[in-house]
């Protein structure tokens, strides 16, 4: 091992002995060490934290590239690090004992492969659903809005999470929303255009939202330099006048890899159901990942706010990214008859909330 990436004294308690058919895991943990020592974070906590979840993990309920692609999110995170650090690691550690996986031998999908048996994920979507549609008769009488903004890249998995959400709602009770091309008007009255959309009494899941202008605009030069600046400007006031109400936002990024991305696109152009959903715009969206990035993370800093913070799903599995989702939403919503027990169950190394120290 690479004495340069120890930064605990007890690094051997942490990875211990592991066989060679565990070598991609022990590369994982290597590397969270490394980001650790990188960013001076030293923690008997997350020693004794790491080492409890390798002890109780499996491949079919710890994925540790996601739980190293979660630390890397966690670290971009405002305030205290080491604070940060240990709240990830102890969330993920505390959910552990909530996951029981059964082998389930059919369940990989050849496209979308995950670490969720396919048994699990039906169960919990079912459950899930019913927590949707208490939601929805909460929302018949109290009279209150929800809107779910869906972002990130193409072929992040924002059109099947919302397919999930409203596969047995109540079609009275909820409204997606995918807005085309803008015309020139729509252009000139931008918030308008978004607020119009929404019915009271809903649930309204925009499948892309005005965000467009704060980054696939600028990103792929069809806006101009004073729209985007005045999007970022006036984006916060715009949020808060759609819950002046009391009624609930909440802002989702779904966020996959460079090589994920390039994979769903190639599914895309084979599949003889999905090929329509691939276009000349999906190749430019490779050629300008770094520019997209760079938006996107200036995105971040300016409009996470304490009262609408960014939620990034890490959606390299579907799966995971669409149940974290839906829980997400209702944790955060005082409806009638809630499943507290139902909701406590998540993947935490799966989903960031950017939300800003007071």
């Amino acid at each position: 091992m690479n004495k340069s990436l120890i930064i605990f004294d007890h690094i051997d308690y942490i990875l211990g002995s592991l066989t060679e058919s565990k070598l991609s895991r022990e590369q994982h943990l290597v590397n969270i060490v490394g980001l650790l020592k990188y960013n001076k974070i030293k923690s008997k906590k997350i020693s004794f934290l790491l080492q409890d979840i390798k002890n109780q993990s499996d491949e079919m309920t710890v994925d540790f590239e996601l739980l190293e692609r979660g630390l890397r999110k966690i670290l971009t995170k405002k305030g205290n690090k080491k604070q940060n650090c240990e709240e990830y690691f102890d969330s993920v550690w505390k959910s552990l004992n909530k996951r029981k996986f059964e082998d389930d031998e059919d369940e990989i999908e050849s496209d979308e492969p995950s670490i969720l048996p396919k048994k699990i994920f039906k169960r919990e979507l079912f459950s899930l659903q019913v927590e949707l549609l208490k939601l929805q008769e909460w929302l018949s009488k109290t009279k209150k809005t929800v809107i779910v903004v869906f972002e990130g890249r193409d072929s992040a998995g924002k059109g099947s999470t919302i397919k999930k959400f409203v596969e047995n709602m109540n079609p009275r009770f909820y409204k997606v929303i995918a807005l085309g091309i803008p015309t020139p008007d729509e252009r000139a009255n931008w918030w308008k255009r978004y607020e119009d959309q929404i019915e009271k009494g809903k649930i309204n899941l925009f499948d892309r939202s005005w965000y467009n202008r704060g980054l696939v605009e600028p990103v792929m030069g069809y806006g101009t330099p004073e729209e985007y600046e005045d999007f970022m400007e006036n984006v916060q006031g715009f949020e808060e006048s759609l819950v002046k109400d009391g009624d609930f936002l909440f802002k989702l990024w779904f966020s996959i890899d460079k090589e994920t991305q390039a994979q769903r696109f190639q599914f895309r152009q084979k599949s003889p159901l999905k090929y329509w959903k691939y276009s000349k715009n999906d190749e430019k969206m490779q050629e300008v990942w770094d520019n997209f990035t760079e938006y996107k993370e200036k995105l971040f800093d300016k409009t996470s706010t304490v009262n609408h913070p960014w939620v990034v799903l890490d959606s390299n599995d579907k799966k995971i990214s669409g149940l974290n989702a839906i829980r997400y939403i209702l944790q955060n919503i005082p409806y009638e008859g809630k499943n507290e027990e139902l909701l406590d169950k998540e993947f935490p190394e799966a989903m960031t909330v950017l939300r800003p120290k007071i």
